[in-house]
């Protein structure tokens, strides 16, 4: 328990914030410059991967360029005592990044351009220059720190969302099954319920693309890729899964079906089945149990009172097909 705690508490992101904002620091005062702007666009300019750095460091630079030169004008016309200054150098920062579309600038841009009014005084070049420099330094420590120090790994954390998601996923679909089977067809639990395991699956392929994106700067490394890709077939699948599960758990209102005593048996058995994966680690196939679904949908007109009752029955054997593709021998 004291482990998890810790490493919740530091990350290799924190770590790498730190000695980023260390070495920014260091670098600034070796050359007798004040460190804190170039501290600002440090912290900020750490992100998940290296790539996201590197990508939103292009867009930080200028977008700080422009508040500098804001800052910097009109303080020179309005002084570093008026208001105006601030709140013009503010509203046009603003509007020029997202003008030229620099949105992920403008906050530390504002921020800047705002700190240093107050230091300017007379020294109007030599403090845009300054401020330009130190955020080349942020930028540049910060990118290198990102992109040498503790690369990102996403794998123990993709595995256990993964498996949390899955979980939540199967026993979802097993509830589901139950509340068809007692007439029960519209359930605002399993709404809740599906939308969390779909937030789990879009944590998921996030932490997928953050993953990629990081390899792609680091070569030689065959065997994460192949990981990656089995856990990204093994997300898709999952998507899957979920696509066909909200099928069957948002339908039309004021919806009656009505199941046979062989079809209820068919769906209990596959549902049953579905539930034990994640206990159990396979799936245990109910192909005589699949097969009465497919006569029972075979007999069936969709377009008349029966329509929904083939709808379910079609989205729970394509569920059993996703399942039976992906633990195939």
């Amino acid at each position: 328990m004291r482990e998890k705690w810790y490493k919740n508490l530091i990350g290799a992101r924190t770590i790498k914030t730190g000695l980023a904002t260390f070495l920014t620091a260091w670098f600034c005062l070796l050359l007798h410059m004040n460190p804190i702007f170039a501290i600002l666009t440090a912290i900020v300019t750490i992100e998940p991967t290296a790539k996201a750095s590197l990508h939103k460091g292009y867009r930080r630079l200028p977008a700080t360029v422009i508040g500098v030169v804001f800052a910097v004008v009109f303080t020179y016309f309005f002084g570093d005592d008026s208001p105006f200054s601030y709140a013009l150098t503010a509203l046009c920062t603003i509007i020029v990044c997202t003008k030229f579309n620099l949105q992920v600038g403008t906050t530390v841009a504002t921020m800047t351009a705002l700190a240093m009014i107050p230091g300017i005084h007379d020294a109007f070049i030599y403090n845009f220059f300054s401020r330009f420099l130190t955020a080349i330094i942020g930028l540049v420590t910060a990118g290198l720190v990102n992109f040498m120090v503790l690369p990102p790994k996403y794998y123990a954390q993709l595995d256990s969302l993964i498996n949390k998601t899955e979980s939540q996923m199967y026993n979802l679909y097993s509830n589901r099954m139950q509340q068809l089977l007692i007439g029960k067809f519209k359930s605002d639990s399993s709404e809740r319920a599906l939308d969390k395991v779909i937030s789990l699956n879009n944590r998921v392929d996030t932490l997928l693309s953050y993953q990629k994106d990081e390899l792609g700067y680091h070569k030689h490394r065959d065997k994460e890729w192949i990981q990656v890709r089995r856990i990204t077939s093994r997300s898709h699948t999952n998507r899957l899964f979920i696509t066909h599960l909200s099928n069957i758990i948002y339908l039309p209102k004021n919806v009656q079906v009505v199941f046979n005593s062989e079809e209820r048996l068919a769906i209990l058995k596959i549902s049953q089945s579905i539930n034990n994966i994640f206990s159990t680690g396979h799936f245990e196939r109910e192909k005589s149990s699949a097969s009465v679904l497919k006569r029972s949908v075979k007999g069936l007109n969709e377009f008349d009172d029966n329509q929904i009752k083939s709808h379910i029955i079609y989205e729970i054997l394509l569920i059993y097909r996703i399942l039976d593709g992906r633990y195939a021998k």
